[in-house]
């Protein structure tokens, strides 16, 4: 559902000052996306808690695995589940809206990709 949001949000024409695409930033179409995803992880943390456990990012799984609070089997089950489950979602939103996907992220205007791959300082 947040997939699908974001592509919706970056179709020609859906901003609201008319702009479209990168590197133009509107802030509607930023709080639509912000909202359809934390919507549909609620949606889907309700749905699916007692199959996976509410995880759904791979990377999380694999570090609950390393821990040992998920078992290596079930581990590797849901990683590749996590994953099919990505494709299957980016191969549904493909096939129902016009053009190509649009979801990419990048670097905002006037940002050097030397600056945009700093991490931040913990202090």
């Amino acid at each position: 559902m947040g997939f699908a949001a974001a592509q919706i949000a970056n179709l020609p024409g859906a901003s609201a000052t008319g702009a479209s695409g990168f590197p133009s930033v509107d802030t509607s179409n930023l709080i639509f996306i912000a909202t359809a995803f934390g919507l549909s992880l609620l949606v889907n943390a309700w749905v699916f808690y007692r199959v996976s456990g509410s995880i759904f990012n791979p990377a999380v799984t694999l570090s609950l695995a390393i821990l040992g609070a998920v078992p290596p089997l079930r581990a590797a089950l849901v990683v590749v589940a996590q994953i099919l489950g990505g494709i299957t979602a980016a191969a549904l939103v493909d096939g129902l809206t016009p053009g190509p996907l649009l979801v990419a992220t990048g670097l905002g205007p006037g940002v050097s990709i030397a600056r945009g791959n700093q991490l931040p300082l913990l202090c």
